[in-house]
């Protein structure tokens, strides 16, 4: 199961009473303000309100209640190729509305990494039951031995999934976290943090679902070989038996696909991470050249 998800109208909520609080603020300093400048800075507080609920209208729009994002997310898909005759688009499913996109992303980013880190977990079970008994210990030492490179991709694989379902797990909260990063950003003492978080749901949303995509196109095979996608449950001698072979025979073989996966989600993350800081920028000199100071 997944994270228990807030309330959709928690977002909402939480917009509604910082925008009121700063709305009746200003208010308030301008019609009972002592000084002009007191008085102008309460109609400032007001034109900040107005402005960030448009903002907040947009901004909800596209990344909640329309298409754009999955249009933008399978326009970048279909750029990026996989394989040789095929592209990253045909791994995204073909739907058109926003949360259920983020939806999937997230469900599929939580799936892949909750396989992962099991059979991590089977494996090492494995050899340490194997170490216990003094007939199998040396099998389970040359077990240990033999997949070291193996471990250290998987390893590397399950910290670059984890850092995938965080992504997802952002944007698919984007209906709640939005309202609030913007509604932080009309709170002069908060707006850097709100101006942050909402550059990075902008990122995320389309970033999510590309690396959630990118990891069925790349570990499906390679898992599916080790024996990492197959349903859990209690193993039987055989299937024990043919994950061990699988793991022995073919674990440099998935290793390298798994290090290539690794490479191009560093290098992705790196990328968006820029993207995030570059959009948190052009937010930043934006709102502060029309919110008034």
């Amino acid at each position: 199961m997944g994270v228990q998800l807030p309330s959709p109208f928690l977002g909402i909520g939480l917009f509604s009473a910082l925008a009121t609080a700063v709305l009746v603020h200003g208010f308030v300093k301008y019609l009972h303000g002592p000084t002009p400048d007191v008085r102008r800075e309460g109609l400032d507080e007001v034109v900040d309100v107005v402005i960030g609920s448009i903002m907040f209208g947009a901004l909800y729009s596209m990344l909640i209640a329309s298409s754009i994002v999955p249009a933008i997310t399978h326009a970048i898909a279909s750029s990026i190729p996989i394989g040789n005759a095929t592209s990253l688009a045909n791994y995204l499913p073909q739907i058109n509305n926003a949360q259920s996109m983020l939806r999937w992303g997230y469900l599929t980013a939580l799936s892949y990494f909750n396989n992962v880190t099991g059979y991590y977990s089977a494996f090492w079970g494995t050899v340490l039951g194997l170490s216990a008994i003094p007939v199998t210990s040396p099998f389970g030492l040359y077990l240990q031995q033999s997949t070291w490179y193996l471990q250290t991709m998987v390893t590397y694989t399950i910290i670059n999934l984890g850092l995938i379902y965080a992504l997802n797990l952002i944007a698919h909260n984007a209906y709640w976290l939005l309202p609030l990063g913007v509604g932080l950003v009309i709170v002069r003492q908060t707006r850097p943090i709100g101006t942050f978080i909402t550059a990075l749901l902008v990122i995320v949303s389309i970033v999510g679902p590309l690396l959630s995509a990118y990891t069925v196109a790349s570990l499906t095979k390679p898992l599916s070989q080790l024996g990492a996608l197959l349903p859990r449950g209690q193993p039987s001698v055989e299937y024990l038996g043919g994950v061990l072979q699988l793991i022995i025979n073919q674990g440099y073989e998935q290793a390298l696909e798994m290090q290539t996966f690794d490479v191009a989600v560093d290098i992705a993350l790196a990328m968006a991470l820029a993207a995030s800081y570059g959009l948190y920028r052009v937010f930043d000199e934006t709102i502060v050249d029309v919110l008034p100071l």
